[in-house]
């Protein structure tokens, strides 16, 4: 693929394939609670089984994941910057329900499950940058080693998290609401098989999904920049608006 046309096959997949935000309702509003589950060390426990489930009502089509996006509590959290040095994320369509989740950790895990996060240290930070009462920006970014494709017509999405060893980070935007869309269960010791003395909630992460192409979306359009291309290579004086056109899109 040349320069030009992964510029635009770049573009497009940033611009044409969106992002879900779970709840739906909190895309821009503040959740009403806070909590630095699973990224955060709060509590005095030093590892963390973390699952969150969110339902399928919340996406409108299946998306390819790449980027799992959060933002710190407009109330509580702060700007951060830290390293956390071992953590593996999971992800997976299961059975289960918002509200509904096992407290055995591998009842809820679907048959797709996939490591979309290998096991290794994560960065992770926020400028805390947003209105004063919320929400905040979604600057808390995780890109994933291997995107994950969800159907929402084959179940809910599990989010599930190894954190071998957490350190200081934020209080999270999250939202605390029976019946709803997202829930929790956790443990303090990483390698246990159920949530032991941790437990179930039904307060979950306000989580803003980012989408990318999915294979043939991109092969479609990298076939429809060839005319444009060749329009660029042309230079001619039929295309003067094209001399507006960065370098690396007319070389």
């Amino acid at each position: 693929m040349s320069r030009a046309t992964f510029c635009i096959v770049l573009f497009l997949s940033r611009s044409a394939f969106g992002s879900i935000v779970v709840p739906n309702s909190l895309a821009d509003a503040e959740g009403n609670s806070n909590n630095c589950f699973p990224f955060g060390f709060c509590q005095g426990n030093g590892t963390m089984r973390y699952q969150q489930v969110y339902a399928s009502s919340q996406f409108s089509a299946p998306i390819l994941i790449g980027q799992l996006l959060f933002r710190p509590d407009a109330n509580t959290g702060a700007a951060f910057s830290a390293v956390l040095p071992d953590i593996q994320i999971n992800m997976s369509t299961t059975s289960k329900a918002p509200d509904s989740l096992s407290t055995t950790f591998a009842d809820n895990v679907g048959v797709d499950d996939s490591i979309v996060y290998a096991r290794g240290a994560l960065a992770l930070s926020s400028s805390f940058t947003g209105p004063v009462v919320g929400p905040k920006t979604f600057d808390i970014l995780i890109s994933l080693t291997s995107p994950f494709l969800y159907n929402p017509g084959a179940g809910n999405l599990l989010l599930d998290v190894r954190n071998y060893q957490q350190v200081g980070t934020t209080q999270f935007d999250s939202h605390d609401v029976p019946t709803g869309v997202v829930s929790r269960m956790w443990s303090f010791d990483v390698n246990t098989a159920t949530t032991g003395e941790g437990g179930t909630a039904t307060l979950g992460l306000v989580t803003e999904f980012g989408a990318v192409p999915e294979p043939s979306t991109v092969i479609l359009i990298t076939a429809g920049t060839i005319p444009f291309w060749l329009m660029c290579r042309s230079r001619t004086r039929r295309f003067p608006c094209l001399r507006s056109l960065p370098l690396s899109l007319t070389r």
